[in-house]
């Protein structure tokens, strides 16, 4: 790695680390072996890979992921949206066994930002703990074969997961189990694999 390429990456995470202390949210986790290619792709948004969409275009990582075309592990997130009533923070993490997909309005006139920190916070952690979990089960071979844990939650679209083909079309429509406590429910149902 080049001398620019390592202050573009430590400039892109000083960003990002001051975005977020701005906003006084926890600055979501950054996989090690993704961190050398996170750059800024927006002003307040940062990627490890590029998209030809916005953050706030939730329905494009959904679709991603259904789509059986094959997704390299990324990671993304920051503050995008529109309008006084269409913000949003986002985090999107892919990898090849779990992907988190994690929308929440923020900063508009009708939030309630100590209750909204809490739950993205609170939203970061499980993410964290979704994704170290079917680590663990694929590392023990108790993952199911071929397949990725897909949660998506978003306070605009609802919240749901499922079980995706990780490099394929899923045979047929996916089940999707939608609950308000979608990233809780996916940990359970991965813990009752060990």
């Amino acid at each position: 790695m080049t001398t620019s390429a390592t202050l573009l990456d430590d400039s892109a995470l000083g960003a990002a680390r001051a975005l977020y202390q701005g906003e006084g949210l926890d600055l979501p986790a950054i996989p090690v072996d993704l961190a050398a290619s996170l750059r800024q792709i927006d002003a307040t948004a940062y990627a490890t890979r590029d998209l030809d969409w916005t953050l706030y275009d939730f329905g494009h990582f959904v679709n991603e992921l259904q789509s059986g075309k094959a997704v390299e592990p990324y990671v993304a997130f920051g503050l995008a949206g529109h309008g006084l009533t269409q913000q949003a923070a986002h985090y999107y993490a892919v990898t090849s066994h779990c992907a988190v997909l994690f929308q929440m309005r923020w900063g508009t006139i009708m939030d309630r930002p100590e209750q909204d920190r809490a739950r993205h916070n609170a939203m970061l952690s499980i993410a964290q703990r979704l994704q170290a979990a079917a680590h663990a089960l694929a590392r023990s071979g108790k993952l199911p074969a071929g397949q990725r844990m897909v949660v998506a939650d978003s306070s605009l679209h609802g919240a749901r997961w499922a079980w995706l083909p990780a490099n394929a079309a899923p045979q047929g429509e996916p089940e999707w189990h939608a609950n308000r406590s979608a990233a809780v429910q996916a940990l359970a149902a991965l813990m009752q694999l060990r």
